[in-house]
This record gives structure tokens, sequence and C-alpha cells, in this order.
């Protein structure tokens, strides 16, 4: 197992994730690629959660060295309960690149005069949604109605009302605080809870249950409500600066998620023995939700343009609208804050 970085171990976790960092492995002596011989750079990078299988083609991206190939150091910062949310670490200059799951917050930054770029998004659709049981199941937004449903946080609330909205429904349901364990669910407390499809899901199926046939998910995509989810984005002034390193960075983390395809037990494995190793991670579980999480990846635009696409038509049309519906008064430009062309040199 490799042991966390000297100088963390009995450390809280408040102390880690002020300090956390890791850095691709130097150059190796010997002969130079070609991409060392382009100028070097580091890029420090805000994850939206805490280090797991979510960031899975980062991991290997950084254990093959494939950032060091294309000239770059790496420095992250872990997320999770109680830390600063991306949006406010890249606005502060505490980092460079955010990964911020929901999109909302970096366009609402943006409205307010953030001066960001989006470079992309890692998944294409939200893992998020409904979690049911066979007896109640919710299976389309019209089996929403009059259900009890199980949400952590009054946000969540707010995501179930915009899905009745976004469907020309009349908001129908009772909202019953709760947790992230299911067993509230199988305990009768609701007849339905917002759950993640690489969480909640595998609790029930440890449990035994079968999915689609004892319990049901589906995505908020599903029930009407469509978004991306993780966002990359940057300054605009660091990027106009830096556009051949971004290519770079994401070159190297594409290169990373399609090896994580190949092989999903290598990225669950330093998730959880590596660079997530001070969490606690289950290795099963993150095996599991790394397999999950794949197919979120993918899109018909991502079959066209490659990973991490952003159709600016599906932003700015529906995943906006959404937005709209969710309460968002002022949305940017989808034009003056996507670039994808970095994407396209990366993909090329």
């Amino acid at each position: 197992m490799t042991r966390s970085p000297k100088g963390f171990r009995g450390s809280s976790r408040r102390d880690f994730t002020r300090s956390m960092l890791a850095l691709a492995a130097a150059p190796a002596l010997g002969g130079a690629s070609p991409a060392l011989a382009q100028t070097r750079g580091s890029i420090r990078t805000a994850l939206a959660w805490i280090p797991n299988h979510s960031f899975a083609g980062m991991w290997i991206a950084m254990d093959k060295g494939y950032f060091r190939e294309e000239g770059i150091e790496v420095e992250w910062r872990p997320g999770g309960p109680n830390t600063p949310n991306p949006v406010e670490r890249v606005s502060s200059g505490e980092v460079t690149l955010g990964q911020q799951a929901n999109p909302r917050p970096v366009l609402e930054a943006i409205a307010r005069g953030n001066d960001f770029v989006v470079l992309g998004s890692r998944y294409q659709r939200q893992p998020g949604g409904l979690l049911s049981l066979a007896k109640k199941p919710v299976l389309t937004a019209k089996d929403m109605a009059g259900k009890r449903i199980i949400g952590p946080t009054p946000t969540d609330a707010r995501t179930i009302e915009t899905a009745f909205k976004t469907n020309g429904m009349t908001s129908d349901f009772t909202f019953v605080p709760g947790g992230f364990d299911p067993q509230a669910l199988l305990d009768g407390q609701g007849d339905a809870m917002v759950a993640f499809v690489t969480n909640q899901t595998i609790a029930l199926e440890m449990k035994g249950l079968v999915k689609d046939k004892d319990f049901f998910h589906r995505t908020w995509d599903e029930l009407g409500l469509p978004g991306y989810n993780t966002l990359l984005f940057v300054p605009r002034r660091w990027l106009d600066a830096n556009r051949d390193l971004a290519v770079r960075y994401l070159r190297a983390e594409i290169r990373g998620w399609k090896e994580n395809e190949r092989d999903p037990a290598l990225g669950a494995r330093l998730a959880a023995e590596k660079y997530g190793v001070d969490f606690a991670l289950d290795p099963k579980r993150e095996l599991r939700s790394n397999q999950l999480q794949i197919p979120f990846l993918h899109s018909e635009d991502t079959k066209r343009n490659g990973l991490f696409w952003i159709s600016r038509d599906r932003l700015g049309g529906p995943v906006y609208d959404a937005l709209r519906a969710g309460g968002v008064e002022r949305l940017p430009d989808v034009d003056k804050i996507l670039d994808m062309s970095l994407l396209k040199a990366a993909n090329a």
C-alpha cells in the first residue's frame, strides 16, 4: 500500500485539506521526450470532492507519468465537507483549475463578474437522481407525484421542485430530511430518495438487492432535468497566457481516463491505496463506483468530438432552461464562456 506523504500521518483532515498535494514524478534521466522540449509548467487544481474514484483518470495520468510526458507538474487540493468549493479556490487564486461538480456555482460566479472560461465537462450527464424500491418505483417524472422523497439537504428539495417544473408538472411531493444512507428508504421513511448511481445503489447491491428488479435508479436527466457534471474551468487571464499548457493538461488527463476505461481496477486501486489513502476508502466500493461512472463520460457529442466535450446548444438550451426553472436569473453568454478549441487540440 502506498503511504500518505511524510508529515501527514496523524494530522487532521482539515490539515490534510490545506496541505495535501500530489506532484507528478520528476522526469527520468536519459533521453527527453518531444513534449519535454516544450516549456514546462505547473497546474494547481481543486477537486470537487474527496480524492476517490471520481478522479481515477487523473490518478492514472499522474501515476503513469502522462502529465510528466507533457512537461506538467500537477498539484491538487481535495474537496469534501468543510472545504472551500472549487469556485472559491479559483476565484481567490489558490488554484488555477477548478473541477466543480454542479455547474450552477460556476455559471453564477461568472454572471457576478468572475472571468472564468469553461474548458469541458468530465460527465456528460448527472449521476445523481432518485432511488426507489420495487413496491413504489419512480421510473418516470410522472411517478414523482405524491411521493415522499428523502434528501440530505434543502438544495435537494429545490432540485426536485425544478424537476417538476421542467416537466410542466405541479410540484406535488413531501420532502423528508434525511442522510445519505439508503437504509432510510428500506425502513420506509420515504418512497424514494435523492441518490447517486455511483454511491447508494452500491449499498443496496451489497445487501443482495438487484438493480431494475428490487430497486431502481433514474438520473435527473432521465427525469427531465438535464445537466453536465464536473466542469473544468480556469481564469481567462491565465488561459490567455497558458493555452498550450492547458491543452497538454487536458491531453494527459484524457489519456488517463481512456486507460481507466480499459482497466477500472487500476484507477480504483490508486484512489483507495495511494491518493485517497487518508480517507479510508473501501477498495471494493471504489472499483464498483468506478465501473458505474464510466458510461457517464460518454455521449453522442463525445463520440464525435472526444471526451469532456460540451455542446454549446445543449448547455445554452435545455441545461440553461433547467437552471432558469431552478431560480437562476442571470446566466452568462455561452459563446463567451465556453472554449472547446483546447479540447479539439487535446483530442486530436
